[in-house]
Formats: structure tokens, C-alpha cells, sequence
């Protein structure tokens, strides 16, 4: 085929990565992918290879002269891939490559520039708001060929000085200092043993906090210094390969990111506090949740009682104990206010979820003020007190009154819950109102011994 003479010499590399872990030392590359474009912006050639896909597999030492073909004088460009450059060293290092210093760039950096607006900085984003196509739809969904291309034609844009932006001089100055730094021909030292392939990784260590919470926290506290770095965070997070067990790995990619280890630690509190946040304002909370992100935060180096205290602050009423440690009834403080307790059973019996929370979450108090017309007192009193009696006008509601209706209802159906009133009919103000046995409704404090 005759070569299209409008496509110049590539100058740029968008590459892609598949790599096994956050260790340097002991990751391995399972895929890679190459999409070479001229100065201008032009596609000129793609490359790819999958070098160990559970069987039949490509060894690397294969294909390291190709990728010098590929790379070698070319501006390695990658969204956020600047761990996966890292192991491809070390990888080729292990083979006797003695590679010189990568002239290298990422879009998601050149996004501050080109894109300034956007909320969200993953390629899939970005490709959207540049009006690049992209198949797939970002990781587990995409392959590296696809966001290789994606990558690629995101850098085009970038090229073209997309939206009339100035152009950015990195974008330049990266080709310069790669044609300086050429390639060696071919391996200086002999291959040092081959090193073992990890086994496969198991499940994530999120359910619930997975792909746009993570992407919000990220937005809410990453500036360009630090967005690459909480990146590949979320997304190691997210496909299993960072948990508790790995988390010590992080530390080699710190420098890649140009990050301290204090800055390293100080950002990702920052985006873990905002996970929190963000769990409190969807009301999203409960046991399961709590669990979650006392594993994310074991795994990012923050305390469990992050989790807890805003918890705590945020939320307005708290579930009492019934029983003291003597085990006698806790004393009544003589408010004619439906109590939390009344509130938690109300709940549950129009179908409310709240067996995992800690405190009920405003929604559910909203709903419980809006089915009796009047709000509710939260003032924080004793909150170990149980036994409240109802409001007399929540004995006697109008029938014509829906919420009302339905508050009866409500009542009757949590029959099965409760106890029978006490005998001394002439002395107890909660006379002929049944009352709630909490014990059978109380969470236990599973996993967290400060609740």
C-alpha cells in the first residue's frame, strides 16, 4: 500500500498498559499498546501485544526490539499510565536494557490546559469533552488498543490546539528531549532469571464506593499536582490491586507523581475524608458501607475513627441503649416527644432500611416529620432514654387525614415488636401505650469497637 504522503515522521507514542500490581519491583506487564501520531497530529502506525493471556503468551524479550522500533526518540504520551512506563523499565531492565531517561507526558495533565472545566478527568471524560470517540468505556470495559487510540486521538485534539487554546510548550518540548535520548540498539548484559508470574487477583475490596463516588472524591480535592496520583488510586482501588496487602507498593509510585511521602499521605486523606462525606450526604451509611471504608481506609493509611466522628456530627439522632450495664431500665426524662426509638420503628415499619446505621439519616427524619405534619424535637437530651410516650396528637389523628392514616397503619403493623404495658396504671404517664422492645431492634457494633 502506498504511504499517504500527508502523514508526516511520528513523533508521538500514546501508550497503553496492563501491569500486574502498584509494586515496581515485582509488577509484570500483561499488555501493552502503541498508537504513533506525527507532529500534526496524524495517525501514523498502532502496535499492540498481550504477553501472557493465561496460556499460549508472548515473552517480552520477543518484542523489546519492536518497542525500541516504537518508542525509541518518540514522546511517550499515556492519560495516566506513568506506573505502567515504570514496570515496561523495569521489565526491559530485567532483560539487560539499559534504557535512558523517558521524555514523557500525560493528558490528564494536559486536560488543566486544554480542558480547564471539567468536573472529572478520566479519559473517557475528557475524550467527551474534546469530541474524541472512545470504545469501551474505561476500565475492565476497554482494552489497552482502545484506550490507546482514545489516547491518541485526545492528543490530536490536543495538537490542533483544540477550542483555539494556546498551545501548551510541554506539549512541544517533549518531542525535543526525546530525540536526544535514543534508544541502545539492543541489551548490554545478559537476562537475569526469569521471575515468577503472580497468581491472580482476588476480588476488590469495594462494593459500594466504586466508580462515580470515587471519581467525585477525586474532583472535590485534586488540583494538577495531584490528580494523576488519586487517579491511579481510585482505579487500583477498583480492579483489586490495591488493598491492604499491596497498599506498601504505593510508595514506589509516589515519585512518579513528583509527590513527597508526607504530601503523598496528606492528599490521600483529603480524598478519603471526601468519601466519607460523600457516604453521609447519599445517606449511604450503613453497616456494609462502614465496613467498606474501614477497609479503604486501612488500605490508605487513615484512621478508622475518620469514619466515625463525621458520622456522628452529621447525623441528627442517635439510636439509645436500653439497658444500662447494671442491666435496670434507663429512667425516662418526662418528654412528650416521640423519641429516636419511635422514630427507628416508624421507619422500619413503612420500609426504610436502618438496621446498619448508627444514627437515623436526615432523609428518614424528614420522612417521619413530614407523615406527622409537625417537626419533630431533636434536641440532644439524654439519648440513652427509651421509653417516650407518643404525642396525644399522634393518638387522635383527623380521618380524613392521609399521613395520619398511614401513621396507624403503621403502628399496627409494628405490633409483632411489642411489649406490654406496664401494671401500675396509676402512677406511669405512658399509661395504655405500648412500648417498643428495643432489644430486639438495637444494631450490634460489628467490626468497630469505638460504636
Amino acid at each position: 500500500m502506498a504511504r499517504d504522503e500527508r502523514v508526516g515522521k511520528p513523533a508521538y507514542a500514546a501508550v497503553s498498559t496492563r501491569v500486574t500490581g502498584i509494586e515496581v519491583a515485582h509488577a509484570r506487564l500483561r499488555e501493552i499498546a502503541v498508537v504513533r501520531i506525527d507532529e500534526r497530529g496524524a495517525v501514523v502506525d498502532e502496535w499492540s501485544a498481550v504477553l501472557h493471556p493465561d496460556g499460549a503468551w508472548i515473552a517480552l524479550a520477543d518484542v523489546a526490539s519492536t518497542l525500541r522500533e516504537r518508542l525509541s526518540q518518540m514522546a511517550i504520551v499515556t492519560h495516566n499510565g506513568r506506573l505502567g512506563i515504570e514496570v515496561l523499565r523495569a521489565e526491559l531492565a530485567h532483560l539487560g536494557w539499559q534504557l535512558p531517561t523517558f521524555a514523557q507526558m500525560t493528558t490528564l495533565d494536559a486536560s488543566y490546559h486544554y480542558l480547564p472545566g471539567l468536573a472529572h478527568r478520566r479519559l473517557s471524560d475528557c475524550c467527551t469533552a474534546a469530541g474524541v470517540p472512545f470504545e469501551g468505556g474505561g476500565p475492565p470495559h476497554t482494552s489497552p488498543v482502545n484506550e490507546a487510540r482514545a489516547t491518541a486521538g485526545l492528543l490530536s485534539r490536543f495538537v490542533q490546539s483544540v477550542g483555539g487554546v494556546p498551545d501548551l510548550p510541554e506539549l512541544l518540548q517533549v518531542t525535543l528531549r526525546a530525540w536526544v535520548y535514543p534508544w541502545p540498539a539492543g541489551p548490554s548484559r545478559m537476562a537475569e532469571a526469569p521471575r515468577p508470574w503472580p497468581g491472580r487477583r482476588g476480588p476488590g475490596i469495594l462494593t459500594t464506593l466504586g466508580g462515580q463516588p470515587l471519581a467525585d472524591a477525586i474532583s472535590a480535592v485534586a488540583d494538577v499536582h495531584t490528580h494523576g496520583y488519586l487517579t491511579l488510586v481510585a482505579e487500583t482501588l477498583q480492579d483489586g490491586r490495591l488493598t491492604p496487602e499491596t497498599a506498601p507498593g504505593l510508595a514506589d509510585a509516589e515519585p512518579l507523581y513528583r509527590l513527597t511521602p508526607e504530601a503523598a499521605s496528606g492528599i490521600r486523606r483529603k480524598f478519603f475524608d471526601a468519601l466519607v462525606h460523600q457516604a453521609i450526604a447519599a445517606d449511604r451509611y450503613h453497616l456494609e458501607a462502614r465496613q467498606e471504608l474501614w477497609r479503604v481506609a486501612d488500605t490508605l493509611g487513615c484512621p478508622r475513627d475518620a469514619v466515625i466522628e463525621p458520622i456522628v456530627e452529621a447525623t441528627p439522632v442517635e439510636f439509645p441503649k436500653l439497658v444500662e450495664e447494671s442491666g435496670a431500665k434507663k429512667p425516662t426524662d418526662g418528654r412528650s416527644v416521640a423519641t429516636p426509638a419511635q422514630m427507628r420503628a416508624w421507619a422500619i415499619a413503612n420500609g426504610f432500611d436502618v438496621e446498619g446505621y448508627i444514627r437515623l439519616p436526615w432523609s428518614i427524619v424528614r420522612a417521619f416529620e413530614e407523615a406527622h405534619a409537625e417537626p419533630v424535637d431533636r434536641t440532644t437530651h439524654d439519648l440513652s432514654v427509651p421509653d417516650q410516650p407518643l404525642r396525644d396528637d399522634l393518638r387522635d389523628e383527623p380521618p380524613h387525614d392521609p399521613p395520619a392514616r398511614e401513621a396507624r397503619h403503621a403502628a399496627a403493623e409494628l405490633r409483632p415488636v411489642l411489649r406490654p404495658t406496664r401494671t401500675d396504671r396509676g402512677t406511669d404517664p405512658d399509661e395504655g401505650i405500648p412500648q417498643l422492645e428495643f432489644d430486639r431492634l438495637e444494631t450490634p457494633p460489628i467490626g468497630n469497637p469505638v460504636v
